[in-house]
C-alpha cells in the first residue's frame, strides 16, 4: 500500500501487524472451517482464530483513537487505513458467519468431535508420511 510507504515507520509497523493478524486469524479460521466440513468433523479451534481476529480490530480501533493516526498522516492515508480496515472488518464478519453455518451443519449432520488441525499458536507443520515398509517388499518381489 502507499499508505504504508509515506507513513512513518511506528505507525507503518503497527498497522501492517494488525492487518497481518486479522488477515491470517482469518484465514486460519477458513481453514479449519473447510477441513472440517471435508473430514465430516466439528471444527476445533476456528472459534479462537475468530476471537484472535476480532482482538486485532480492537487493536486497530484504540489506534486509531489513540489520535496517532490524526497527528501523523492526512486525510487522504486515514481514508486508506480506514478502507482496509473496513475490508478485512467485513472478512471477519463473514468468516464469523460461515463459521455459525457450518456448526449448525455440523450439529444437524452429527458431525465427530475433531483434533486441533491447525494450532492458534503456531503454523501448521506437515508430518512426514508413514511408509509400510511390508507393502514395498511385497512390490520388490
Amino acid at each position: 500500500l502507499v499508505l504504508l510507504l509515506q507513513a512513518k515507520p511506528e505507525i507503518r509497523s503497527k498497522i501492517q501487524e494488525t492487518y497481518s493478524k486479522m488477515s491470517m486469524e482469518s484465514g486460519k479460521a477458513l481453514k479449519e472451517l473447510a477441513l472440517a466440513i471435508k473430514r465430516l468433523a466439528k471444527p476445533f479451534s476456528a472459534d479462537i482464530h475468530i476471537e484472535n481476529s476480532k482482538s486485532a480490530v480492537k487493536n486497530l480501533n484504540s489506534l486509531v483513537r489513540s489520535g496517532l493516526l490524526d497527528d501523523e498522516m492526512d486525510l487522504l492515508e486515514v481514508v486508506r487505513v480506514a478502507t482496509v480496515a473496513s475490508l478485512l472488518i467485513d472478512v471477519i464478519t463473514y468468516t464469523e458467519e460461515i463459521a455459525g453455518s457450518v456448526l449448525k451443519l455440523a450439529s444437524m449432520a452429527s458431525f465427530e468431535a475433531a483434533e486441533p488441525t491447525v494450532s492458534p499458536e503456531k503454523p501448521e507443520t506437515r508430518q512426514p508420511e508413514i511408509v509400510n515398509s511390508y507393502s514395498n517388499d511385497a512390490n520388490s518381489t
